[in-house]
Formats: structure tokens, sequence, C-alpha cells
């Protein structure tokens, strides 16, 4: 299904593309699953740091062990 064509003043406001699933790298991946236990009252970008800083840790671990 086609997206619509965005009119008027939203055809200015720059919008940027989601990442394909094929560009995603494995820091992506634990960072998503790192979020997926978050509490929800955390806000968004602590969460999003703290994420990416579990991702990162948990891709240091997984260096060790293989």
């Amino acid at each position: 299904m086609a997206r619509k064509k965005s009119e008027g003043i939203e055809a200015l406001v720059q919008k940027s593309e989601p990442v394909p699933l094929s560009e995603l790298t494995m820091l992506d991946l634990f960072a998503c699953f790192a979020l997926m236990n978050m509490p929800t009252n955390v806000p968004i970008k602590e969460a999003a740091a703290e994420a990416f800083d579990i991702a990162e840790e948990m891709m240091a671990e997984r260096e060790k062990r293989i």
C-alpha cells in the first residue's frame, strides 16, 4: 500500500527515513533488547543512552566469550 504524499507545511518538514532491518548492527539489536527491559518511567533520552551503554557492555562480554 503506497503512502499518501505530504501536502502543505507537512511537505516542508524533513523526516528521517527509518533504517532498513538489513542495516541494523548487533549493537542496535542489543540496545533494543536492553530497552525492552527498562522501566517505563525513565525519560527517553536517558533510556536510549543507558540502552546503548548496556549494549556496549554486552558486546564486550561477547568478545571475551568467543
